[in-house]
């Protein structure tokens, strides 16, 4: 029974893994950001295949060409590496000229199997010296190297310096979070696979501990991404399943204990507050679906930074939640418009500025507590309240 229901685990764990990461490789949007966390999803699931393989021959014989997967298992570390590196990196190229050195052990390892397994067809006592060389690929010498890139991995994160990012700072933040998430994750599973085979490497039994650590560890990473497909189409949500509040510190100006890193003069935020509100109203900015803080800084000539500072000390809001109640603010205008009568509420949320049904389902929802249809029912049928989800300032 116990065979049976661990066949079915990593059968599901290879179904789940492959559809993930077929979706992330393909994936068009921040490809070479993405790419290596793909070969990562793709090693597990595959490795996986072996581990059906070693489960269910128990049950019943399976060809022996499916020992070739176990090799994979020597591209998830390097691939969960240089995904770091990337997601990290202030570069915008992301695939490197050496990278591919980083695959060679698993190409070597592949060539070895391959050739035990085409060697079990002869009587070549080579082929079977390799066959029963590489029968572990979990040697003290592999796990030591994957540790290894788990500890850089870990000092890039811990290194990593948010003043040197020039883009939306918060988005960012949320990213890092994420990939403390994953780093963990990363560490635990080739710590404990190194453990368990120092303690256990004299037992000649087939031991599948450590593959069932393996494709957990993989239904982890594609639970996570199930539940957040933005990570994949749309940057602007991009792991927003990390709590805000997790990155957050207080502040006495700042009711929303959000992040404040750089102080102005009061003359200076009037000043800048003035130049904000005219440019962005005036020239209509938020409309732009990809519209985020460079842009603004580079209209208003306000640094990221202070633009930064600026929104969340007067507003106490986040950059894209600030654009989006602008978004808001349009469609409440123009929503008894004539030229918006025939218009879907999809239509009305593209003229909006949003980038897609579901970040607009998800601002209204978080800044005003309806959906955008029971919204649209509210205005038109209280259309005396349109200054209910104005912005106000924080000081009021």
């Amino acid at each position: 029974m116990i065979d049976i229901l661990l066949s079915l685990f990593f059968f599901i764990a290879v179904i789940a893994g492959l559809a993930t990461s077929i979706m992330v490789l393909f994936s068009k949007k921040n490809y070479s950001k993405s790419f290596f966390l793909g070969l990562f999803l793709l090693s597990l699931a595959v490795v996986s295949i072996y581990n059906f393989y070693l489960s269910a021959n128990t049950i019943k014989n399976f060809p022996e060409l499916f020992t070739i997967t176990k090799s994979f298992i020597f591209l998830a570390a390097p691939c969960s590496f240089l995904y770091v590196r990337n997601i990290l990196s202030f570069e915008k190229k992301g695939i490197r000229k050496y990278d591919w050195l980083h695959f060679l052990p698993f190409l070597i390892y592949f060539v070895l199997t391959l050739f035990a397994y085409v060697g079990s067809f002869t009587t070549l006592k080579a082929a079977q010296y390799i066959a029963q060389l590489i029968k572990n690929p979990f040697s003290i010498l592999a796990l030591t190297i994957w540790l290894s890139y788990v500890f850089f991995q870990t000092m890039l994160i811990l290194n990593y310096d948010l003043k040197k990012f020039k883009g939306d700072q918060f988005h960012q933040i949320k990213v890092i979070s994420w990939i403390k998430v994953y780093n963990l994750m990363i560490l635990f599973l080739f710590s404990a696979l190194f453990v368990h085979h120092f303690l256990l490497r004299k037992i000649d039994v087939v031991d599948i501990s450590c593959y069932f650590l393996i494709s957990s560890v993989l239904f982890f990473t594609v639970g996570w991404l199930y539940f957040r497909p933005q990570i994949f189409h749309d940057e602007e949500e991009a792991f927003d399943f990390v709590n805000d509040n997790a990155v957050s510190v207080k502040s006495k100006d700042n009711k929303n204990n959000l992040v404040i890193t750089y102080e102005l003069t009061a003359e200076k935020k009037e000043d800048y507050l003035v130049k904000l509100d005219y440019i962005l109203n005036a020239n209509k900015l938020f409309l732009k679906k990809d519209f985020v803080i460079r842009d603004l800084s580079d209209e208003t000539g306000i640094s990221v930074h202070h633009l930064s500072n600026l929104i969340n000390s007067e507003f106490g809001l986040h950059f894209q939640d600030y654009v989006n109640l602008k978004r808001i603010e349009y469609f409440k205008d123009k929503i008894n418009d004539p030229e918006w009568k025939d218009l879907s509420l999809e239509g009305m949320a593209w003229g909006s500025g949003f980038k897609s049904r579901t970040t607009c389902f998800r601002a209204f929802i978080k800044h005003t507590g309806k959906s955008p249809s029971e919204y649209f029912k509210t205005i038109r049928k209280n259309s005396d309240r349109r200054g209910d989800y104005r912005l106000n300032n924080a000081s009021t």
